[in-house]
């Protein structure tokens, strides 16, 4: 930190003139010190890379990271979790891959103390610990632990500091569904898993070893039936999925069984007394004609009594979306999206439930359709609702007049182009409805709040409560720049996709021009309008918690390869918690340039569009035609930074991994309406890297006879199609993915598919028409051969290119499916080798193999002429 403090001297010298006629000059110094403290940080990172080393894989391996961060309620502490070096790590078992996600530990330091962080006492620091949210009041700090597949749900008390383990592992999942919901002080109430099973998100690769091992083993002594049954089901569903409902006491650590099978949006009334959740079965037989993007589990509404335990199933005739379950301020009616048994969720209605009498009323949306959440990159489900006074709020666009009138929910795409813009609704009993932000720009689809006869909505301009009579009141000051919702989630739920009850207050960023703030909205009655505004430090900084009762925010700061933990006040006082990844401030990453080129619009319907791409030239680079690694990737849409270049994760085919060995590495645009064809879903990406390539060639930095394409996951296929069709590449390297569309529509998941006994058939990939990579829109059944010509399995005659292929045993895309290749590769007669990693999943985790297969890459790149020093 010399180089910093020096910066910061040499500030504070020059602006203490300014401090003395502040009043004049309408300028605070400890915002514009701040300011001076983060340019500092960027200036001392650009002069310790500009004469460092490239990065090696020693150094990736030693990345650290920060995650999520809480304050508590009261202001006082902040938790947050740091991430561990990646080789000091002792377990690789992680889900499907630990980069990021394993090696967490918490953290805690005092916002009122002058204080270093340290370690939250208690808690075991070898397993990885996340964090998931405060107790009502924030005497208890509710926390998940992850252990060699081991999976528990635990607290910290904060007065007695001591640590709290509940003795059923939870349900997990990426999207909310299984949150945990405090009933009080100290008691909440999860989904748990059936006793010895393990969530697979967390837990599929230790937990597969488990049962294969334990089979195999049974088996081999031969006293031990070890048969699996799957099967479909008729009808609308068959018995519930296995799980329970637990009450847990976080001061004793004592359960109780509150019901039995597996419940997912969990909703706690208003007033604590009724919680309502919805059951769920296993899936009945599958339509072939309706789209798997809209088949979630079959789910009952019931609503339990906290304190009796009675139970109610409202509304046996219809099944519910999870994760739209919604109470009314008082507490005397619940609303949730649901359609008849049988039927289709596109056909479904938001219904008000009365929990005393049972009675369900259907809301209808009449001249309306419902935005998907999918738009936001999410579910095929519909956006949140909220109740006001007697009408039901939801987030839709009007249906034009001359169509047809019937409420609508159709399929989305992500970000769908052309689509008019969509309002909040409000809708009567009578199907009648009002425009309630019609005149509002860039309204959002996740509400703030919601209140006795009012709720809480955003726009581009500001934040706004609309009242039950449709008046509204404007809750910030006006600001030059555009708001932003900042919505936290946690290790079960994604910020983007949670919906938490609503809380307090909230968060947003506005932007405007080269300052960012950050403003806490006080949403309480009778303090509406109240706020708090904090300076980013810089502008680029990334909030991670705030608090409307110490008036701070927590922000990671990115000085270069170096993350800084930061806590700024209202008052403009910086101060740094914490910091990481300091070995890394000696590196230099190499430089990013951007190019520009045209390609075909390959329909033949528009005329040729200018596109950019991001190339990364090596550390040291002064000129000449280098060798070049294209990866390849469906829809990316790269962007390339030389002020803060991110080295944040310890990816093991990081960039900058291919930089330090010499190469200059392309990440191409490839955009999915350019690559999409009446072909196929990638048809027209051959064209797409063509180009790109072909414009690197030209500007003198590549050698076009040393130019190999690298893809893993969706990459992987996208770089053996593009093979067949394009000799522009000397080597190929896929990793992780699958060959097949044929097989692999009706195949396994993998390890998935193995270890859990479902998850059959890759279906939603490609039955959407549209929101994903790989959308057909027709089955195999209907259009079998537009499957087997996009499939490389059957394309590999024509591929004349070396080629590498890499995949585990353990990943959600099956290894045969590179079995099949490598087969087809074989009978036609071409170069292939095929390196198997076992007990890997998505991506190679082990250290050992990461080092591995770097050295293998190296040779087969050094064999096909490609390498810098293959010549």
């Amino acid at each position: 930190m010399v180089c910093v403090e020096h910066y910061i001297r040499l500030g504070a010298e020059k602006l203490a003139n300014l401090h003395e006629v502040g009043s004049l000059i309408r300028i605070s110094f400890g915002r514009v010190l701040a300011w001076m403290t983060a340019l500092a940080l960027v200036a001392c990172s650009s002069v310790s890379s500009a004469n460092g080393h490239a990065l090696s894989l020693d150094d990736l391996l030693q990345i650290e990271g920060l995650g999520r961060a809480k304050i508590d309620p009261t202001g006082r502490w902040l938790f947050y979790e740091k991430i561990r070096p990646y080789s000091d790590l002792t377990d690789f078992s992680f889900g499907n891959y630990p980069m990021g996600q394993s090696g967490h530990q918490i953290w805690r330091y005092d916002l009122k103390a002058n204080e270093g962080p340290s370690l939250v006492p208690g808690i075991e620091n070898g397993p990885s610990s996340y964090l998931l949210g405060f107790s009502p009041r924030g005497r208890y700090l509710a926390f998940v632990q992850y252990d060699a597949g081991e999976v528990s749900l635990a607290a910290f008390d904060l007065q007695q500091e001591r640590i709290v383990v509940v003795d059923r592992t939870p349900a997990l999942g990426r999207f909310g569904e299984f949150d945990p919901v405090w009933i009080s002080e100290d008691e909440l109430i999860f989904a748990a898993l059936p006793v010895g099973e393990l969530p697979f998100r967390t837990s599929v690769r230790p937990y597969a070893a488990k049962i294969f091992e334990r089979e195999w083993r049974d088996s081999w002594r031969g006293d031990v039936v070890t048969a699996h049954e799957v099967r479909t089901r008729a009808g609308n569903g068959g018995e519930r999925v296995a799980g329970s409902l637990i009450r847990a006491n976080v001061r004793t650590g004592s359960t109780t069984i509150v019901a039995e099978g597996l419940y997912t949006d969990l909703r706690l009334s208003p007033h604590g007394d009724l919680l309502a959740a919805l059951e769920t079965f296993n899936p009945g037989a599958s339509d072939p004609h309706e789209s798997a993007a809209w088949l979630p589990p079959p789910s009952r509404l019931v609503i339990f009594n906290i304190g009796s335990g009675a139970r109610l199933t409202a509304s046996p005739e219809l099944e519910f979306f999870p994760y739209t379950i919604a109470w009314s301020p008082d507490g005397q009616r619940l609303v949730a999206y649901g359609w008849p048994l049988g039927q289709a969720p596109r056909n479904g209605r938001f219904h008000i439930v009365e929990p005393v009498s049972g009675a369900t009323i259907q809301y209808d949306h009449n001249g309306l359709e419902l935005a998907s959440e999918r738009e936001r990159g999410w579910h095929q489900r519909p956006e949140r609702t909220v109740l006001l006074g007697d009408d039901l709020v939801v987030f839709a666009r009007r249906i034009p007049e001359n169509e047809d009138q019937a409420p609508r929910f159709d399929h989305q795409d992500v970000q769908p182009q052309g689509l008019p813009s969509a309002d909040w609704y409000a809708l009567s009993r009578d199907g009648s409805t009002r425009n309630l932000t019609g005149d509002l720009a860039e309204v959002s689809a996740v509400p703030v709040h919601a209140g006795h006869e009012q709720f809480t909505i955003w726009a581009s301009d500001g934040v706004y409560r609309i009242y039950a009579n449709g008046s509204r009141r404007r809750l910030t000051p006006e600001f030059s720049g555009g708001f932003a919702f900042l919505p936290f989630g946690n290790f079960a739920s994604r910020a983007g996709v949670i919906r938490p009850e609503f809380g307090s207050d909230a968060m947003f960023r506005v932007a405007d021009g080269e300052q960012t703030k950050i403003v806490i909205v006080d949403l309480r009655n009778g303090h509406e309008g109240e706020t708090v505004i904090v300076s980013a430090p810089p502008s680029n900084a990334e909030p991670l918690a705030g608090s409307l009762a110490s008036k701070s925010v927590v922000f990671r700061v990115e000085d270069g390869p170096i993350s800084r933990l930061v806590l700024t006040r209202a008052d403009d006082s910086v101060r740094e918690i914490d910091a990481i990844n300091q070995h890394l401030s000696r590196v230099d990453p190499g430089e990013w340039r951007i190019i520009s080129y045209e390609v075909e619009d390959p329909e033949q319907n528009s005329t040729p569009q200018t596109i950019e791409s991001c190339v990364l030239l090596p550390p040291g680079y002064d000129g000449g035609p280098l060798p070049l690694i294209v990866e390849v990737y469906p829809n990316a849409r790269p962007a390339c930074r030389n002020d803060s270049p991110s080295i944040s994760s310890p990816d093991p085919t990081s960039a900058y991994l291919w930089a330090e060995r010499g190469y200059a590495y392309a990440r191409l645009t490839t955009p999915r309406e350019l690559i999409r064809t009446a072909e196929g879903p990638i048809a027209g990406i051959d064209e797409l890297l063509d180009a790109g390539v072909g414009s690197l060639v030209e500007e003198g930095l590549v050698d076009p006879n040393r130019v190999a394409l690298f893809g893993a996951s969706q990459g992987g296929i996208s770089a053996l199609y593009t093979a067949a069709y394009s000799d522009r590449f000397k080597a190929i390297i896929a990793m992780n993915s699958w060959a097949d569309l044929f097989s692999h529509y009706f195949g396994s998941s993998g390890i998935y598919t193995h270890a859990y006994d479902e998850y059959f058939g890759d279906f939603t990939r490609y039955d959407s028409e549209r929101g994903t990579d790989f959308a057909i829109g027709r089955t195999p059944f209907e259009d079998p051969d537009i499957y087997i010509r996009n499939s490389p399995v059957f394309l590999a005659p024509q591929i004349d290119a070396p080629v590498m292929l890499i995949h585990s045993d353990m990943d959600a895309f099956p290894m045969s499916q590179f079995d099949e290749m490598y087969g087809a590769l074989d009978r036609a007669g071409k170069d292939v080798r095929y390196v198997r990693y076992f007990g890997e999943g998505h991506r190679t985790s082990s250290p050992a193999n990461i080092r591995d297969m770097w050295q293998r890459i190296d040779a087969f790149l050094a064999e096909t002429g490609v390498a810098p020093n293959g010549d």
